[in-house]
């Protein structure tokens, strides 16, 4: 007695099986590499604690805070945090995002660097896409700045809107120099504008 075997693979050559194996484990490897990301010999995923994360990958080279929210009377109850590793110039700089103490995002910058300074500030290292961490390690802290949240809409490297912080940091650049109004949009600088000196 022979078995026949009717539906709409059959006849399928193993080749093909195994070519579809391997795509969908590609698939399956590239949603766990978004989800998490090693440090070191350790995984670090989305919604550890900060704690768990500094165990991990140990202390970041910067950090900058943000509150999201306040109370009058009781200060800030929310913040959003941006941790930056530095691992030189072989490597890529890596943000992680802690929104309320948990991570919630990470991502890859720029080529890291050596040391504390990423090099000289002049208005010509400062270009669209560079990090705040890189920006303080060129520049050091600005001669002032400001802070506003604004909401993103779908389609700038997400889903669904976003409020996240946008800043303006002041810097200047000598006597005979004009001064730099630097936007950095949740950490990421979009724009410099150049502005008189006053008087």
């Amino acid at each position: 007695m022979q078995l026949s075997v009717h539906g709409p693979f059959t006849g399928t050559s193993s080749r093909t099986w195994l070519t579809v194996a391997v795509l969908v484990s590609m698939l399956i490897a590239s949603f766990c590499a978004e989800a998490a990301f090693r440090c070191g010999r350790h995984l670090v995923e989305k919604g550890h604690w900060k704690v768990e994360v500094r165990e991990r990958c140990g202390d970041p080279d910067y950090i900058a805070t943000y509150p999201t929210a306040t109370l009058p009377g009781i200060g800030v109850t929310g913040e959003l945090e941006h941790w930056y590793y530095n691992p030189g110039p072989q490597g890529f700089i890596r943000r992680l995002e802690f929104r309320d103490g948990k991570l919630r995002r990470d991502e890859s910058m720029g080529y890291g660097f050596r040391g504390e300074s990423a090099g000289p500030c002049t208005p010509a290292v400062i270009n669209e896409g560079m990090s705040e961490f890189e920006l303080i390690a060129h520049c050091g802290e600005p001669l002032s700045r400001r802070v506003e949240w604004r909401s993103l809409s779908p389609g700038h490297g997400h889903v669904g809107h976003r409020v996240v912080p946008v800043q303006e940091w002041l810097y200047g650049f000598g006597e005979n120099r004009f001064r730099r109004v630097i936007t950095l949009k949740n950490g990421t600088v979009t724009d410099m504008e150049s502005v008189d000196k006053p008087g």
